[in-house]
Order: C-alpha cells, then sequence, then structure tokens
C-alpha cells in the first residue's frame, strides 16, 4: 500500500509553515550532498558505537538531514507531507518541530543500542518521520487516507482510516529483512511519538 494523501483536512486555512520547511531543508541538503555523499556520510552520519561511547554525539542530529538517494527522499519526504500537515496544526509550529526533533533523537539513539550493526553508518529522517506517524495514530485514527494498492497487474486507489494504514505499516517493520533499513529507528520512533504527542498537544 502506498499512500497518496489525506482526504480529512482539518486544517485547510493553515499553511504547514514548519513541514513544508523541514521539506524543502532536507531537499536543499541532499542536493548538495548528492555528488560526495560518502564523504559526507562518514563526516556528519551516525555511528551507533560512536554514541553509545558518548562521542560525535552530534551526529544525532545531522544524519536525520541525510539521504542516501532519490527513492529514500522522496519516499520521507511524501509521507511527511501527508501526515505532517495535520500534526503541525494541532500542535502548533513551534511543538511541532520540536516534538519532530525529539522522536528523531529517541528514535537514533534506541537504535544504537538495538542493532547489531553498530559500526555502520546511519542517516535519514525516518526515525523523525516514524515518530510523527505515531502521533497522527492517535490524534487522527479516523482520518481517511487514499491509498494506491495493487491488484495483479493493476493499480486502484481505496480509503483506508488512518488507524489502519499505521497499523499496518509499524506491523510491517517487524517483518522488513532489508539490511539497508534501520527498521529499528522506525519501530522506536513510532512508539515515541505515539507516547509523547498527547504531552505536546495544545490544552
Amino acid at each position: 500500500m502506498f499512500p497518496l494523501y489525506d482526504e480529512t483536512h482539518q486544517y485547510r486555512h493553515k499553511t504547514p509553515i514548519v513541514t513544508s520547511g523541514l521539506i524543502f531543508l532536507n531537499i536543499l541538503i541532499f542536493l548538495f550532498t548528492l555528488f560526495n555523499l560518502e564523504t559526507v556520510v562518514e563526516v556528519f552520519g551516525m555511528v551507533p558505537q560512536d554514541i553509545l561511547a558518548g562521542k560525535n554525539l552530534q551526529t544525532i542530529f545531522t544524519s536525520m538531514f541525510l539521504h542516501s538517494g532519490f527513492a529514500h527522499l522522496i519516499g520521507n519526504m511524501w509521507f511527511l507531507w501527508i501526515f505532517g500537515d495535520n500534526l503541525e496544526s494541532t500542535l502548533g509550529k513551534a511543538r511541532f518541530l520540536f516534538f519532530y526533533l525529539l522522536c528523531g533523537v529517541l528514535a537514533a539513539v534506541g537504535y544504537c543500542f538495538v542493532t547489531e550493526e553498530k559500526n555502520i553508518p546511519v542517516i535519514g529522517a525516518s526515525g523523525a518521520i516514524a515518530g510523527i506517524l505515531g502521533g497522527y495514530f492517535v490524534i487522527f485514527p479516523r482520518n481517511q487516507i487514499r491509498t494506491l494498492i495493487p491488484i495483479g497487474f493493476f493499480f486502484t486507489t481505496i480509503r483506508v482510516p488512518a488507524i489502519i494504514f499505521l497499523f499496518i505499516w509499524i506491523f510491517s517493520q517487524f517483518f522488513l529483512t532489508d539490511p539497508n533499513v534501520a527498521t529499528g529507528a522506525h519501530i522506536i520512533g513510532f512508539f515515541a511519538g505515539m507516547t509523547l504527542v498527547k504531552l505536546f498537544q495544545k490544552r
């Protein structure tokens, strides 16, 4: 399943400035690093064993704005765009930004403990965006996500409640076996978002 858009925009009149800004910043950084990515990852990527040793802690943040290729970037930014706007509106811009960064930090640090590949650099906004998905799961479970699904050799679109779509997404993370995907960070980020989002919601 692939999400196309959120059919339930509670806040159409509000521009998601922080969500748009994060997307712009990630794209801009990707373009600057595109032709020298290997060196950039060596300097700014997060190496779990370094973090556990208390070294290069700044890479927890810098790694959140790096992506390994166009597919990695587009996939992350697409999910952020679909699920970020409503959450930004209900949390408020400053709280949304802090929530995003905090989920990213918790996902990254948690991943350092659970991964067996502690000497391989990790990059990507996936942990932070997984936190957005977890927050969305709690705040907007009834929103309808227009979703693209394959039927044999053809594709069709259906409306899927957010609670079902996101449950399937997080459930699938436990069974992904691609060594190049930090599924542990996705899972930790998602549950961090679920747990913390109510603390950030406007009173």
